[in-house]
């Protein structure tokens, strides 16, 4: 989400840890984390799979650069209207960032990538598990800097972010949904069709953050969120994918 410099600012449950004199945000420590997280959990599948650890590089690669652009695009078109009007800022400039937007961009620089070099092997299944466990984590360091929460609600477990408002907190809905997510994206790994459980993570969470963006802050266009729009572009990409790779693969096999 993009920075929002109206905030309180004792905003967020817990935005800064402090270890002596030094601090850092936890919204930085549960990047790290998740990165961190993410990249051994995959290493740790890959092994098992039989890949070498250098044989995914430029997918994985494709993957990061690709979610780092795409997180970042939807943010720079929001502050579009302000830079227009001589308010740009390169602290807002740097700051916000989406992921679903990152997601969708991860998704495209794999499937650009893997058709410019040829790459036929399919790793979306060892990716999945890591990208839904990253985007835990990730999601736990939003929910404590106080970023991407919901609209303002009578629930009883609606969160006050630091204005004595209880909000929903949409962060910690998606990560009740993405940690289950690892388990059973885990035990089917073993036995999943090749890309089958990428497509499906993927399809399943724009599905979710669709549904999941009624009930968020966010300005609208025709009728949707900038987000809503993201996520049917994301259904879109995967549909085209799938089938263009079900074509591929049916001539191969019609040659063979």
């Amino acid at each position: 989400m993009p920075a929002q410099n109206t905030l309180p600012a004792n905003w967020g449950i817990c935005p800064v840890l402090h270890f002596g004199p030094a601090q850092v945000t936890t919204y930085a420590l549960a990047m790290g984390l998740a990165l961190a997280a993410a990249y051994l959990l995959f290493r740790r599948n890959a092994r098992r799979a039989g890949v070498a650890p250098n044989q995914p590089l430029p997918v994985l690669l494709a993957a990061l650069i690709g979610g780092i652009i795409g997180a970042k695009v939807p943010v720079w078109l929001m502050q579009i209207p302000a830079w227009r009007q001589g308010l740009f800022r390169w602290d807002t400039f740097f700051a916000g960032r989406t992921i679903v937007g990152g997601l969708l961009g991860g998704v495209l620089a794999v499937w650009l990538v893997k058709r410019c070099l040829g790459i036929r092997t399919r790793y979306g299944n060892l990716l999945a598990p890591s990208i839904a466990l990253g985007m835990a984590i990730g999601r736990m360091g939003c929910l404590l800097t106080g970023c991407c929460h919901g609209t303002p609600t009578t629930l009883p477990w609606g969160v006050n972010f630091g204005d004595g408002v209880p909000r929903h907190p949409t962060q910690f809905y998606e990560v009740l949904f993405l940690l289950p997510a690892v388990f059973v994206l885990q035990r089917q790994l073993p036995r999943a069709a090749p890309g089958q459980l990428l497509s499906g993570f993927c399809a399943t969470y724009f599905a979710l953050r669709f549904i999941e963006e009624f009930i968020r802050p966010t300005p609208r266009m025709a009728g949707l969120s900038e987000f809503q729009w993201i996520c049917l572009a994301g259904l879109a990409t995967l549909e085209i994918k799938e089938y263009l790779w079900s074509r591929r693969t049916a001539k191969r096999a019609a040659c063979a």
